[in-house]
């Protein structure tokens, strides 16, 4: 059972689809564990890239779980590429803003 849900994609210099799941009750060690990874799963032209994607939600948001599929990342994108991309970049200050619309 979720307290909101979201689903909304992105148009123009970059595309991309989200849906988000925020829960009605907060993770017992919610503020506990440092290194709790967040829920959010990278998938890139609906193929699967990465689970807990870091990069995509800051750490204050790590009790937010959903999908994300973008259109512009390439589909043999490593890890350490991931790390550099400016359109990762683009993307997590996007799902932030909506995270935080939502709440």
């Amino acid at each position: 059972i979720f307290l909101a849900v979201m689903h909304f994609s992105v148009d123009g210099l970059l595309d991309f689809r989200a849906l988000f799941f925020v829960p009605k009750r907060a993770p017992f060690d919610l503020f506990e564990n440092r290194k709790m990874k967040n829920s959010i799963k990278l998938y890139v032209r609906r193929v699967f890239i990465m689970e807990n994607c870091d990069e995509l939600m800051p750490e204050y948001l790590n009790f937010v779980k959903g999908v994300v599929d973008s259109e512009d990342l390439p589909l043999n994108i490593s890890r350490e590429m991931l790390l550099q991309s400016k359109i990762l970049k683009v993307i997590r200050k996007n799902l932030v803003k909506k995270c935080v619309e939502l709440m």
